[in-house]
């Protein structure tokens, strides 16, 4: 009986885990597309309105919210001049926030 709740429960945090990775996968797409079109100057409401169908092709809780926050976050990192400058802020910012959700640091 044991064995078999013990299986059942691994086999519940398996498919969660998979799930939380799924998202973060999605999530950090996002987040680098962003960080690009920021580090490419375009404006924060353009950036908005670059993701029309972002909160109905993933049922994340708050999505909108949560493309905000990024949207935000992004905004606070200063625009660089150096192509490789460029490419490593997309790198950083997009790093810290899949390593925020992976960890669940995020409230999805």
């Amino acid at each position: 009986m044991k064995t078999t709740l013990l299986i059942l429960l691994l086999t519940l945090a398996i498919k969660a885990n998979a799930s939380q990775a799924r998202t973060c996968i999605y999530i950090a797409k996002v987040v680098e597309q962003v960080m690009e079109l920021r580090q490419a100057g375009v404006g924060a409401k353009d950036v908005r309105y670059s993701f029309p169908d972002y909160p109905h092709n993933f049922e994340i809780y708050k999505s909108d919210v949560l493309l905000l926050r990024i949207i935000n976050d992004a905004f606070q990192e200063p625009v660089h001049e150096a192509p490789t400058e460029k490419l490593q802020a997309v790198y950083k910012f997009d790093n810290k926030w899949f390593e925020d959700c992976l960890s669940k640091k995020l409230e999805l």
